[in-house]
């Protein structure tokens, strides 16, 4: 029997694929929602001809770690300081955070030519231990009013040819790096679209990053592609007189949008752009008030960054 208590630790890599033997005292990731596939593979198929019915065995192939789990949104505790997140989002598609000391930690998509980050990560359930390296992967961030704001992961990475599995106690985990987010309300936070303050139920932001194992004669990583970052946000409709979202959406004019979280320095999280197109609108009702639910095409159009992180 194993009981299903889970702590995972994870490390950016020096090198691609090379162990970077995280720790729990060091590198612990305070998850939520943790699940894992600790061994998936392909079966090449062999289809032999013989004089009987029925299957021929199979060549498993292509062995992979498939991780997935949720984080909180909060920042380090002291402006200027990059939190434990970013990290995780430096392996997601974003670049390594950007510090101005004593200010704030900033993070965008990496382009083409940026370093891609990877992770290593030892996950215990129980007390068996499941190690993965080379892990690359996609995330979403989530703001709902009345919840606590959270980056929802999802990895893949390659299984490790030495001891990949085993069985030993976790120990103890230091998470004093994660700090305790605030709740997504009228006090703590504010979202504008197009310079108008709106009435929000939710937004949700998803990077849409391609992740893809490749398998090759001479190469074998986890590649981590483009991306098309999008947004769905829940709103009040405004009257036509104070934001027409309607005419922007005729248009396919380009707006400027902002959710920014928090009030104390250190612990501030804000999520931004420029360039975000309307691309549709659908209408519900919440007690008897009429909402948008919008979707955002989050574009790097003119250069600009689709998606910044603040962390403040």
């Amino acid at each position: 029997m194993v009981d299903t208590t889970r702590v995972i630790a994870a490390k950016t890599e020096a090198t691609y694929g090379t162990d970077a033997a995280p720790t729990l005292a060091a590198n612990a990731i305070l998850t939520r929602n943790y699940s894992s596939t600790p061994l998936e593979v392909d079966q090449v198929q062999r289809n032999l001809d013989t004089r009987k019915f029925g299957a021929s065995r199979q060549k498993p192939s292509n062995a992979r770690y498939r991780s997935a789990y949720e984080v909180e949104l909060a920042g380090s505790g002291a402006a200027g300081t990059a939190p434990k997140w970013m990290t995780l989002l430096a392996a997601a598609g974003m670049k390594a955070a950007n510090v101005t000391a004593g200010q704030k930690a900033e993070q965008v998509f990496a382009q083409v030519g940026d370093p891609s980050s990877s992770l290593t990560e030892y996950a215990w359930t129980g007390d068996q231990l499941r190690k993965s390296v080379g892990q690359r992967g996609t995330f979403s961030l989530d703001f709902t009013a009345g919840a606590l704001p959270f980056a929802g992961l999802q990895f893949t990475g390659l299984v490790p040819a030495a001891a990949p599995r085993s069985q030993a106690a976790p120990g103890a985990a230091d998470f004093t790096g994660w700090i305790e987010p605030v709740e997504v309300n009228n006090e703590n936070s504010l979202f504008t679209l197009d310079g108008f303050g709106a009435v929000t139920r939710s937004l949700r932001i998803e990077a849409g990053r391609n992740v893809a194992l490749r398998s090759l004669v001479g190469a074998r990583y986890i590649k981590g592609g483009n991306h098309q970052a999008t947004a769905r946000v829940v709103i009040e409709a405004p009257g036509v007189a104070a934001k027409d979202y309607l005419a922007a959406l005729a248009t396919g004019d380009l707006v400027a949008w902002s959710f920014v979280h928090g009030k104390t320095a250190g612990n501030i999280v804000e999520a931004s752009g420029t360039k975000a197109q309307i691309t549709s609108i659908g209408e519900t009702e919440e007690d008897d008030v009429l909402m948008f639910d919008i979707g955002l095409l989050l574009t790097v159009d003119g250069g600009a960054d689709d998606l910044v992180l603040t962390a403040k």
